[in-house]
């Protein structure tokens, strides 16, 4: 006999809980995903380790006993306060875990320098710093992008504005601009920033404009 101080086996708690719940053996092997002779096992094997019976057995027909009965409530008590403490523990886990998601060059340049000082203000978070393009996937629980709109299931905020200058070659400094000829391809390569097609286009249209009224004179 087991002494007072030492749990039975995990597996064959289990298997009395499952069976004793069922009333049926079938039913709990089932549910476990063993076979009928195994929970068998399991719990005569508890009975040997508890010294008394947890069943009574009527040929292929069992019937559970008043002390089986009342173990197998604790059991189930036991079982649900460890699954409900094992679940909190997984939502804390999750809740102390932050990824972010920026384009490399942004989150090596600007972010990454910035990020001690918050892991050494928040040591029990974890920061993950995500820099592929799955910046959508789940999981990622901040995003900064160089972008324009709203995202579906996300709340945008403006971080800062990205200030840029056009530089062209002297060769185009003559004053009739001819460089726009070169922008549309430009703008092609950096599609994601309205402000500059927005300014594009109205130098495109002004540049028409100059060039019509100096054909009309």
């Amino acid at each position: 006999m087991m002494s007072d101080s030492r749990l039975p086996n995990f597996s064959a708690l289990r298997a009395f809980e499952a069976a004793a719940r069922h009333e049926n053996f079938s039913r709990a092997a089932d549910e476990l995903h063993l076979t009928h002779g195994a929970i068998s096992h399991q719990v005569r094997a508890l009975e040997r380790e508890l010294g008394l019976a947890l069943f009574e057995r009527h040929g292929k027909q069992v019937r559970i006993t008043a002390a089986g009965a009342q173990y197998a409530r604790q059991l189930a008590k036991a079982f649900a306060d460890m699954a409900a403490a094992s679940a909190a523990l997984r939502r804390s886990a999750v809740h102390q875990r932050l990824t972010i998601a920026a384009v490399p060059a942004f989150a090596a340049r600007w972010l990454a320098p910035r990020l001690g000082g918050f892991i050494e203000r928040h040591p029990a978070i974890n920061v993950v710093l995500q820099t592929g393009e799955q910046w959508l996937a789940d999981g990622v629980d901040v995003a900064i992008r160089r972008a324009d709109g709203a995202y579906s299931g996300w709340l945008v905020e403006p971080l800062m504005v990205e200030m840029g200058d056009l530089v062209v070659s002297p060769h185009y400094h003559d004053g009739s601009k001819g460089y726009l000829m070169l922008l549309p391809a430009v703008a092609e390569q950096r599609p994601q920033v309205q402000a500059f097609r927005d300014w594009l286009q109205e130098e495109v249209t002004l540049s028409q404009r100059l060039s019509a009224a100096q054909a009309s004179d």
